[in-house]
């Protein structure tokens, strides 16, 4: 009989893999994901592959419903528009707050999340199959950016609104990937300068710049329709 760590271990996998297929567009938006398909497909049991789908929708990267099951999260401009004027708020008065009352330890943290951020960005360019580990990188820098904002409740609001964007975040990777409009590099690197030499104000036009650019990209694609 498998063990309580073989357990996890197989979810954690499992997890990881349909969280990926997700980011790159395997399961289209919208898409159904079928308990008993994947169980097949990965090979384990339709209650690992359950729990994997309980934590993507935690993620907000997917969604259940009484009758329907678990299916991608659907995506529109109208959601993505609303999600930007949100995310500029939330997000911009927790990296104040955090800048403002962050100390040494947390301006290591950040230059550490940055340094992690930026390997793996280096790692994208060369291996277009690295998006998860670019989606957990990117994740952690921004999640530690706002981590000294001394309120968990606005931090954990600011964490989910960004979850709610992973995937229109890797519907903005591809299009940069095809044009040189946006350094995402540089991008980051300005926001690591400008929180640990305390430019508050700064740093929220960048934040904000930031976030309203990945929109302005993706609304320059079409949002891929739902999935069935």
């Amino acid at each position: 009989m498998p063990t309580k760590q073989a357990h996890t271990a197989a979810g954690t996998s499992v997890h990881d893999a349909i969280r990926a297929d997700i980011l790159r567009g395997v399961h289209a938006p919208g898409a159904p994901l079928r308990l008993a398909a994947l169980a097949r497909q990965f090979d384990v049991s339709m209650w690992v592959i359950r729990e994997a789908l309980v934590r993507l929708s935690e993620q907000h990267l997917a969604v259940r419903s009484t009758n329907q099951g678990f299916r991608v999260v659907s995506i529109s401009k109208e959601d993505l528009l609303d999600l930007t004027e949100v995310r500029v708020m939330i997000e911009g008065r927790a990296l104040v707050d955090s800048i403002q009352r962050g100390n040494i330890d947390w301006e290591a943290s950040v230059v550490s999340a940055h340094h992690v951020l930026e390997h793996a960005e280096e790692t994208r360019e060369g291996q277009p199959g690295s998006t998860v580990e670019w989606s957990l990188a990117h994740e952690r820098f921004h999640d530690t950016l706002i981590a000294a904002c001394g309120s968990p409740r606005l931090a954990t609001i600011a964490r989910n609104l960004r979850a709610s964007a992973e995937v229109y975040l890797q519907l903005s990777a591809d299009a940069t990937s095809t044009t040189h409009e946006r350094d995402p590099r540089s991008e980051h690197h300005q926001l690591m300068e400008l929180a640990i030499t305390r430019r508050s104000d700064d740093a929220r036009s960048a934040i904000e710049n930031h976030i309203r650019l990945t929109t302005e990209l993706v609304l320059r694609a079409p949002i891929p329709a739902a999935g069935r």
